[in-house]
């Protein structure tokens, strides 16, 4: 992808991976981080909670760079889907040891990555992006040894369901985008960037 100004396209996180994921579609960008509010409104399905707080976030920075002209706002927030409940970043390395535990050997594992991708111009959104897509994991049976070697170099407290597919081996793509998995479905980011340099 050709490249635009770093003030033109916002990364509204200070997620390593998203910027991981970004630097390495080839998209120089700039981080400005939110500090909305991401409590979940549990009324709503588990894809819609995602793409609200999204939302949240991107707005957030819309309103704090109100006096720039065209520029692209990116903006996530994703959780692991097993057994029928929504995990975000484990608490401790207890938890997230029990839960890789629990889901190793299947193939039900979901990330959902709320989506919300401005396309801005001082305070005007011009178009907007905001869903929740879906990927489905499978992880292996993995010694106890690979899991505590896991769980002591990358992480697990910053990672959703304590892992992220970016760095876990044993952790396989089934179904759906591998940006996704990752935390960040970047193809709507190229999508919305094509959009900007339309009007620039």
């Amino acid at each position: 992808m050709a490249q635009v100004e770093n003030a033109n396209i916002i990364l509204a996180s200070q997620s390593e991976s998203r910027k991981r994921q970004l630097t390495e579609a080839g998209i120089v960008f700039e981080v400005m981080v939110s500090h909305a509010d991401e409590t979940p409104d549990t009324t709503k399905s588990f894809g819609a909670q995602l793409a609200e707080i999204a939302l949240r976030k991107a707005l957030t920075i819309q309103n704090q760079t109100a006096v720039r002209g065209p520029r692209v706002i990116v903006a996530a927030d994703m959780n692991v889907v097993f057994d029928g409940k929504m995990y975000g970043k484990p608490k401790t390395i207890e938890e997230a040891r029990s839960l890789i535990k629990s889901m190793q050997g299947s193939s039900e594992i979901y990330g959902y990555t709320g989506n919300a991708i401005l396309l801005s111009d001082k305070d005007r959104v011009l178009e907007m992006i905001n869903v929740t897509d879906i990927a489905r994991m499978s992880m292996d049976h993995i010694p106890d040894t690979t899991l505590e070697d896991y769980l002591a170099n990358q992480k697990p407290l910053t990672k959703c369901g304590g892992f992220t597919i970016m760095d876990a081996p044993f952790v396989h793509l089934e179904e759906g985008r591998y940006s996704t998995a990752c935390g960040l479905t970047t193809e709507y980011v190229e999508e919305m960037i094509k959009r900007l340099f339309n009007i620039m």
